[in-house]
């Protein structure tokens, strides 16, 4: 029984690893929307939204911009199972305590990774993100 036990950690811990492996590396943002806080779709390409995010074995780090401007940055730790990438936020810009999260439905297919954020049934973000060689 105590071998089935540590079996099943072992494959919980290896599906953890081999999904974060997949992430790692550096992301260009090249298109998405969210919905602004008056409920309005916004397309990141209408506002010129650049972004590049870093992401290693455990932490990622984004820095966006629109247009030439500063628009936000944040640095943490994150997880990604079973199709769920999940950020917990360490430092940001855009007034989110410590340990705020954000979760998506994510999946990889090739050199795109592609992030969609839910607020019950209402999709509010969604992102397309190609590796950078």
């Amino acid at each position: 029984m105590n071998q089935i036990r540590i079996l099943v950690i072992f494959l919980a811990l290896t599906a953890t690893v081999a999904g974060a492996s997949e992430l790692e590396g550096a992301w260009e943002l090249v298109s998405g929307e969210y919905v602004d806080p008056k409920g309005e779709l916004i397309d990141y390409q209408a506002i010129e939204m650049k972004s590049l995010k870093v992401i290693s074995g455990s932490h990622f780090s984004f820095t966006s911009m629109k247009g030439d401007e500063f628009w936000a940055s944040g640095t943490g730790t994150y997880a990604f199972e079973q199709g769920n990438y999940t950020e917990t936020l360490g430092y940001n810009s855009f007034g989110v305590k410590p340990g705020g999260t954000f979760s998506f439905k994510s999946k990889v297919e090739g050199e795109y990774w592609y992030n969609s954020r839910w607020e019950g049934d209402k999709r509010v973000e969604y992102e397309v993100w190609q590796r950078i060689k």
